[in-house]
């Protein structure tokens, strides 16, 4: 029941991650790339702020979980410039599979590093079934000039798989609001200057669309880390990765729903291998139990 409720959770995560394409592309070029990061932190920060005026979940931190806190926050709160660097400076396809490839990785490499978890046969598999579909989905090309934004997409995805996986070392004891407060913060801290630094743009106050676009994209944030802290609390962390990765196939549908985006041959292979990839552990658990 535990796992069903986990993947429940994970599967709203990833609905809510696949949307910020659709609030990005809506937003345009009217933000720069650190000044919608801050705006968001900033709202984001106000809005859990007041919810603990009302329900008063922030609690003192042990010692011993400070560290946690302070590498969770950090990952959330540089994972945004890499990201961004990566994909102005890649073909979409190349950022794409770079960055979910590293999440997923790394989401392995977290959970067997500091979750002290076993890493079958089966769940290397259904990793390496998983880069296949995402290989079929996202055309790759790569030049020479163009490896350090590849080594920063893949530091992002790094970081965005510690930004879910390490709150299972907090979860059960923090409420998940708490600990998204603290990359909050640091998406502030760390993409103001960098806003600053660079002369990104904020569009005016009466360009309400752009505005509309930057607010769901806020609570999507806000829904989408909560269900992830929540679905990773009943998951190890490399199921937890792969189940993720329908976020991929829910960016896809919002392409085609949204802006007429085709789905090719190719698209709907790849979307098939990452669904058995993610479904693959459970069900081979399930046969070896029987």
């Amino acid at each position: 029941m535990s796992t069903t409720k986990g993947t429940i959770y994970i599967l709203i995560s990833a609905l809510f991650y696949a949307s910020y394409g659709v609030w990005s592309r809506l937003m345009g070029a009217s933000f720069g790339s650190f000044s919608q990061a801050w705006t968001r932190g900033l709202f984001l920060l106000v809005v859990v702020l007041v919810l603990n005026y009302k329900l008063r979940f922030l609690k003192r931190i042990r010692r011993e979980d400070l560290p946690w806190f302070i590498v969770i926050a950090l990952a959330g709160g540089i994972n945004q410039a890499p990201y961004y660097f990566g994909f102005q400076h890649l073909q979409i396809g190349t950022a794409t599979l770079l960055f979910y490839a590293s999440l997923v990785i790394g989401g392995y490499v977290l959970s067997k590093t500091f979750l002290s978890e076993k890493i079958s046969k089966t769940k290397l598999f259904s990793l390496a079934l998983s880069v296949l579909g995402m290989a079929l989905i996202y055309k790759f090309s790569l030049g020479p000039g163009q490896l350090v934004a590849a080594g920063l997409t893949c530091i992002a995805g790094a970081l965005g798989a510690a930004t879910v996986v390490l709150t299972k070392k907090l979860s059960g004891n923090y409420s998940e609001f708490q600990i998204m407060l603290g990359y909050f913060a640091l998406q502030i801290l760390i993409n103001t200057p960098l806003a600053l630094l660079n002369h990104d743009s904020i569009p005016s106050f009466t360009n309400t669309s752009v505005w509309a676009a930057q607010l769901f994209y806020a609570i999507s944030m806000l829904i989408a880390n909560f269900a992830a802290i929540e679905g990773f609390k009943y998951l190890e962390g490399s199921i937890g990765s792969l189940i993720g990765l329908a976020e991929i196939l829910f960016g896809v549908i919002f392409g085609w729903l949204f802006f007429y985006e085709v789905f090719s041959i190719s698209t709907l292979i790849g979307g098939t291998v990452i669904v058995v990839a993610a479904a693959y552990p459970n069900l081979h658990t399930k046969q070896v139990s029987a």
